[in-house]
């Protein structure tokens, strides 16, 4: 696989031209020769390719997300991309071939604006309340920031994004749950994105007080 540089005629290829495939990759031009028969079989090797099929199916389940909190990716790379390539490592296979994903690890948002800090709690009745201090204008801040909330649930690997109040609002906000969602199954990820949707926080993984 390399790298090539466009012009008049490659910039319109996109897909194969006898044994070479062109393709965009993380925002960059990429060729690769056909791959008539797969010969990849040795444990590590088959691994690879069980963490990367993982990869790929947690970038599809936080492309919502990932297309808000990586705003500063290239212009042709797709969110789930950007996720994948910040979130190296977060899912591993053990030698049995067992998957585990450390969700303490995820990144859904990557940016130099100050992080939230926020307490969340949870509700018998399935409603969750989120509470973070008043900021206003400051070093990587400005008041009018929005705080958005990734909800994972890990159980049914299924993932909500909310949209709650401005960095310079202290009244709680509440969410409620989907139906057939655990409060002890939760995930919650928070992070700030700026009014104008160019910049954001890193995101933060928050404690779910139940």
């Amino acid at each position: 696989m390399g790298k090539y540089k466009g012009t008049a005629i490659s910039s319109e290829v996109e897909n194969s031209v006898g044994e070479q495939t062109f393709c965009d990759w993380k925002g960059e031009k990429i060729v690769k020769m056909k791959i008539t028969k797969n010969k990849s079989n040795t444990p590590a090797q088959a691994n690879q390719r069980t963490v990367f099929v993982g990869l790929v199916s947690l970038a599809s389940l936080f492309g919502e997300a990932a297309a808000l909190g990586f705003p500063g990716r290239p212009r042709k790379q797709e969110p789930e991309h950007a996720f994948m390539h910040t979130n190296p490592g977060v899912v591993t296979v053990n030698e049995t071939g067992e998957v585990s994903v450390d969700y303490a690890r995820i990144v859904c948002a990557k940016g130099n604006l100050a992080a939230p800090k926020v307490t969340l709690t949870a509700g018998e009745d399935g409603i969750l309340t989120f509470t973070h201090p008043a900021q206003e204008r400051g070093w990587r801040r400005e008041g009018s920031d929005r705080l958005y909330a990734v909800l994972l649930e890990k159980e049914l690997m299924e993932v909500q994004v909310v949209e709650l109040n401005t960095r310079s609002e202290e009244e709680p906000v509440t969410v409620t749950l989907e139906e057939g969602w655990q409060a002890e199954n939760l995930c919650v990820y928070v992070f700030f994105r700026a009014a104008k949707g160019k910049k954001v926080s890193d995101s933060k993984l928050v404690e779910v007080k139940v």
